[in-house]
């Protein structure tokens, strides 16, 4: 049902994005750095729901009806700026913290704190709305079956390498975490990096 055709150009663009350094892997570096390996990998999975739940509401034309509502539009970007800014909040009000005294009941709220930060962010299904469907061909079947399989294999890919985003900062952060000087660096590494990942958001939306 894909264009075979187009299929290596989507791979080779897919994996180029997945390895580009944006948003989610900053999420999942902060995440692991403050929380350890169990919350990183906890992030991860909620990054990739929240990614395939917007790649489905990109299929169906969701994405785009919310494009056409500038106020709904802002409320989300804007939930999603407050959000994160909280988040670096949070952490600062805990440089102290021991990250393993924290990972082993932290992996259920780090994914949904990445399924949160992923869904308050209009721009992945404005992404996925304006990048899959070049790689669609609807002499070949339905264009929204197309585009939840082409999902499915960009999110295979990125799941990839924010596993090994996570597990590579993971190993890191147990060895300087012994530390109280580098555990305030890392905790305050990632609350510099929430709340620029906020600030993002929220300057971004006055450009577009």
């Amino acid at each position: 049902m894909l264009d075979l055709t187009l299929l290596p150009l989507f791979l080779a663009g897919g994996l180029a994005l997945a390895l580009t350094p944006g948003p989610d892997m900053a999420f999942t570096l902060a995440t692991t750095a403050s929380r350890g390996l169990r919350a990183g990998l906890g992030a991860v999975a909620g990054i990739i729901t929240g990614g395939a739940i917007w790649t489905v509401a990109a299929a169906i034309g969701l994405a785009a009806l919310l494009t056409a509502s500038e106020h709904a539009l802002a409320v989300v970007r804007y939930g999603g700026a407050i959000y994160l800014l909280w988040l670096a909040w949070q952490t600062i009000r805990s440089l102290d913290a021991a990250p393993h005294a924290r990972a082993s009941a932290s992996a259920s709220q780090a994914f949904l704190r990445g399924l949160m930060t992923n869904l308050l962010n209009p721009k992945v299904g404005l992404f996925f709305l304006a990048f899959l469907p070049q790689f669609t061909n609807a002499e070949l079947g339905p264009v929204w079956i197309q585009m939840l399989m082409l999902g499915g294999m960009f999110f295979a890919m990125g799941t990839m390498v924010l596993v090994a985003v996570a597990l590579a900062a993971g190993a890191a952060q147990a060895r300087l975490a012994r530390s109280l000087t580098l555990r305030r660096a890392l905790n305050g590494l990632a609350a510099t990096a929430f709340g620029a990942l906020g600030l993002r958001l929220i300057f971004s939306s006055n450009t577009d």
